[in-house]
This record gives C-alpha cells, sequence and structure tokens, in this order.
C-alpha cells in the first residue's frame, strides 16, 4: 500500500530511500511500532524502507499454512463420510493452492482416532486413498459412544448437612 502511496506522491513520486523509510515510520500504527521496533531504532543504513518493508511482512504476517489451517480448522465430520468432509475441505481451500502433504494432515485429524491410526499404516497414501479407507473403515466399525456419569454436589452437601445435624 505504501509503494502505491509513493507512486502517486505529489508533484512527483517519491523514491528516495530516506524519505520513504521517515514516510512509513511516521505514519505507521503503534502496533507495528512496536513489532519492528528494533528495525526502526537501528535503519539499514542502505535500504532502510525495504528493511523496514520486509521486516514487518515476516514478522506480522501469517504464513499461508497458518492461514490455509484457520481456513479448515471449523470443518467437523459429523454425520457426512470421511470423502465427504474432504470434498468440502478442498472446494474451501481451492483458492490457496494447498499441498496434498498438508491437505493430508488436515483431513486425518477430522477424523475419528481409529481412522486416523489405520490410515497411519498406509504407505503411500495418498488423499484419495485416505477418504477410501476411512469411508470403508468408517462403514465397517461401529460407532462408539461414550457415556459420562455427573454426580451431583447436591446429594453430597445434603449427606454433609445431614452428618452435621447428627453430630
Amino acid at each position: 500500500m505504501c509503494d502505491s502511496t509513493f507512486q502517486l506522491g505529489c508533484p512527483k513520486a517519491i523514491t528516495d530511500r530516506k524519505t520513504k523509510f521517515n514516510y512509513i515510520i511516521a505514519h505507521l500504527p503503534p502496533e507495528a511500532a512496536t513489532i519492528i521496533r528494533d528495525v526502526i531504532m537501528n535503519p539499514d543504513p542502505v535500504e532502510p524502507y525495504e528493511k523496514v518493508r520486509t521486516e514487518l511482512i515476516k514478522r506480522s504476517g501469517e504464513s499461508s499454512h497458518q492461514v490455509i489451517r484457520k481456513l479448515l480448522i471449523g470443518e467437523e465430520l459429523g454425520d457426512r463420510r470421511p470423502s465427504e468432509l474432504l470434498r468440502v475441505m478442498r472446494r474451501r481451500a481451492e483458492s490457496h493452492s494447498v499441498p496434498d502433504d498438508l491437505m493430508l494432515e488436515l483431513f486425518q485429524q477430522h477424523l475419528p482416532t481409529r481412522v486416523q491410526s489405520i490410515l497411519t499404516a498406509i504407505s503411500p497414501l495418498t488423499l484419495e486413498k485416505a477418504a477410501e479407507v476411512a469411508d470403508r473403515v468408517m462403514e465397517v466399525t461401529p460407532i462408539a459412544v461414550s457415556a459420562c456419569s455427573v454426580s451431583s454436589d447436591k446429594n453430597s452437601i445434603e449427606s454433609h448437612v445431614l452428618e452435621e445435624i447428627k453430630n
């Protein structure tokens, strides 16, 4: 964005490295200035603006893997077949050119543990093979239901009060 502003400088484009550096420093939000404080305090003697620009991008930007993870983290298997989940994940990630190994890792994280352990034994494992095997495993194995019992604190309080009354 700053580069565009420098091109529009009036009456002529801003090209001096020091001027660019001073301009960007003067217009940085406090949060951004904190991130690159060391670069601001000790500017590069040759390319001060470029150094600020690259360090700001490097330190504040998320990696493409982080962006993709955030994009796909909300997906759940639910009642769907694993192959359906994979189709949805691919559709959501199609504009991000996600590497197959990352997509496979994210896909496996959404599967039940028993399916993950079976897929771990398969080598080499492609996305298509993972979805196919996961579909079959989910069809064959029953879904485990965990039940938890919750004890009521009310009963323990009542028994404690009764015990106090008896004494």
